[in-house]
């Protein structure tokens, strides 16, 4: 079975990977998890092409990836908690890796692997990327064949994103979720009138649980039915 699935589509790279994470609020690392990149192709010319690289740079290169996120590089404040160094030295590596005969669009075949490789795991939408760029026919077949899965997006406001409302959390810096979405709710301070479920797998929730065993934060169709609240957790 493949560990790691790659397409090329739309101006960005796609890459759906099995394997172990050492993020201790994500997974305990024991068990395989699937987790879902979306790259720039850009930003993949500039892991292969750049001799000296600079981590701002290379997040300044996700308009396609990261699309309008207050937190994305392009036109946010950067401070999205995957731009971190330990995260940036991941994708250098992994887009290393991506030959150029890699970059073909999705298939019958992928598709078929994605959902093979998804099958009893939990599943991580969007690791690094816009996960509401992925076609929503394979984000649900993989999301009704996993153990569970966790999926956050900034593209709820938007009328094309609307059907991912049943697999995804609307990520939001409101106090007040005023739409038809399941939110994440993201506050620089605490906040008890927030009517959310706190996030149990945060340092505020007493890192409880872990959010391949909590799964909370799955949509509509997932599991629990109330919004979810953390404090940011960029510094």
């Amino acid at each position: 079975m493949n560990k790691k699935v790659i397409w090329f589509d739309g101006g960005n790279i796609f890459v759906i990977r099995r394997g172990k994470t050492s993020n201790k609020k994500i997974s305990d690392g024991k068990d395989d998890i699937i987790q879902t990149y979306t790259f720039s192709y850009d930003q993949w010319m500039y892991a292969n092409n750049m001799p000296k690289r600079v981590m701002k740079e290379f997040f300044g290169l996700d308009a396609s990836n990261c699309l309008d996120c207050p937190f994305s590089g392009n036109a946010g404040n950067g401070e999205c908690y995957t731009h971190k160094y330990n995260q940036y030295s991941g994708f250098m590596s992994m887009l290393k890796s991506i030959k150029e005969s890699h970059l073909t669009m999705i298939n019958e075949a992928k598709r078929m692997d994605i959902v093979r490789m998804s099958e009893g795991l939990f599943v991580r939408f969007g690791t690094y990327g816009e996960p509401s760029l992925i076609p929503i026919d394979l984000i649900g077949a993989m999301a009704m064949i996993s153990k569970s899965w966790t999926g956050y997006t900034h593209q709820s406001h938007k009328e094309w994103a609307s059907g991912y409302k049943d697999y995804f959390m609307a990520s939001i810096e409101t106090a007040t979720n005023d739409s038809d979405w399941r939110a994440f709710i993201v506050t620089a301070k605490a906040n008890k009138s927030i009517k959310a479920t706190q996030c149990p797998a945060s340092k505020e929730g007493g890192n409880v649980t872990t959010c391949s065993k909590c799964s909370l934060c799955s949509g509509i169709l997932g599991k629990g039915k109330e919004d979810v609240k953390i404090l940011n957790h960029y510094n």
